[in-house]
């Protein structure tokens, strides 16, 4: 018997692409047994679309971060595999299918799928010359390549938040997303995947789950300070007590990423006079929050 998938997805102020996104998850050739959106109390009409869609719709009276909502979703799913998709995405109809199939070896924690920018054919992708799909590495470089158009399952480290699953129990163990990560919650997905993985299973990338993605590009004024206070805590997390000799790597690796994963991931790098004084915040942040969690 196939597993029973509940479907989480938070949203906060889009509710036309929350609306296309329900409808083709409506129109998938199998339906998740049930479909929860968290909404961080729009006030924009999404809402109403409680009465055009069979979902459970749960507004929250203020805005919640991202893991936060996350793990609301979590706590209200029954289902056995709890998947989660952003408000602007739109799956193909296959894709419940191709998300559930790998589940059928008890190894497998989590399973994730393709991304494609909106509005491209299946065929896109941006080559570059990594090969890696969800990579991390003791550095604290994390490379994506989602949109890879693969002819097999892999095993990978990580997955991306907008397309990915996990088995509900180990959900449930790792006590859900670490909500220290907060802002745009850059790395939130990374850390909980590292933690499933800890629990001796498997991280499957299916690139047949495709989803299509309306990615609005990254902008440094706006993501500077986020990126590094949340990618500081995640390192020092994660991977600092195993790799202490590797820091100056990180640092490099951070601060000097490969050109051709920062063309790849739309960040429009602008030198301002506020992005040092950004960076030297989000490093500190970072750094207080992980020594927070780890007293």
């Amino acid at each position: 018997m196939n597993p029973r998938v509940s479907l989480v997805i938070p949203t906060y102020k889009r509710q036309a692409d929350l609306r296309e996104c329900l409808r083709s998850v409506f129109d998938l050739e199998s339906l998740p047994y049930e479909v929860i959106v968290v909404d961080s109390n729009s006030r924009d009409g999404t809402e109403e679309l409680k009465n055009s869609f069979p979902i459970k719709f749960i507004s929250t009276e203020e805005k919640r971060g991202h893991p936060s909502a996350m793990n609301l979703g979590i706590s209200l799913a029954n289902g056995d595999i709890v998947a989660f998709l952003d408000d602007d995405v739109v799956v193909c109809k296959e894709w419940l299918d191709e998300i559930v199939e790998p589940y059928a070896d008890g190894n497998v924690g989590g399973v994730g799928g393709r991304v494609i920018p909106y509005g491209r054919s299946k065929n896109f992708h941006v080559p570059i010359g990594r090969s890696d799909v969800g990579k991390v590495f003791p550095t604290g470089l994390v490379i994506g390549n989602f949109d890879i158009p693969l002819h097999r399952q892999i095993k990978v480290d990580s997955f991306i938040g907008c397309n990915m699953s996990f088995r509900r129990e180990l959900l449930s163990k790792i006590g859900g997303f670490d909500e220290n990560y907060a802002g745009y919650c850059y790395r939130d997905e990374t850390d909980l995947c590292i933690r499933i993985r800890r629990l001796g299973h498997m991280l499957i990338y299916n690139p047949k789950a495709i989803v299509w993605h309306k990615y609005k590009g990254k902008h440094s004024s706006q993501w500077s300070y986020w990126y590094v206070r949340n990618h500081v805590y995640f390192y020092f997390k994660n991977l600092f007590a195993q790799h202490r000799l590797g820091f100056p790597m990180f640092l490099y690796s951070m601060f000097m990423p490969p050109r051709e994963y920062v063309l790849k991931s739309g960040m429009k790098i602008k030198v301002e006079p506020t992005l040092l004084l950004n960076v030297l915040k989000g490093f500190y942040d970072g750094y207080e929050t992980w020594k927070s969690y780890a007293n």
